[in-house]
């Protein structure tokens, strides 16, 4: 069964992708894996998102640039920013944004 919620999963992880793409994929999700926040903001200039899952921290263009990127491509998309190394001030802004 495929959904109509395409999903776009960014993680510079490799494990992180083939989890949890992997999990969202046998829940029927339309998933697309990126390895990085630069590759993220090409395909999110391709294709029209439901949802981003993305890491906070990552080489080059991190979590929130995805983030930043996303919303100004299109207002409505829903972000989740997910971080093994969290601060106070990062949360604030993913919040923010």
């Amino acid at each position: 069964m495929k959904s109509n919620y395409p999903i776009l999963l960014v993680d510079d992880e490799e494990i992180i992708l083939a989890t949890v793409g992997r999990d969202l994929k046998n829940e029927g999700f339309d998933v697309t894996l990126c390895n990085s926040g630069m590759e993220a903001i090409k395909q999110l200039q391709e294709i029209n998102y439901d949802v981003i899952l993305t890491d906070l921290m990552m080489e080059g263009v991190g979590g929130l640039d995805v983030l930043k990127r996303a919303k100004e491509i299109n207002p409505d998309i829903m972000v989740i920013v997910i971080t093994g190394f969290g601060s106070l001030a990062s949360a604030i802004e993913a919040l923010r944004l």
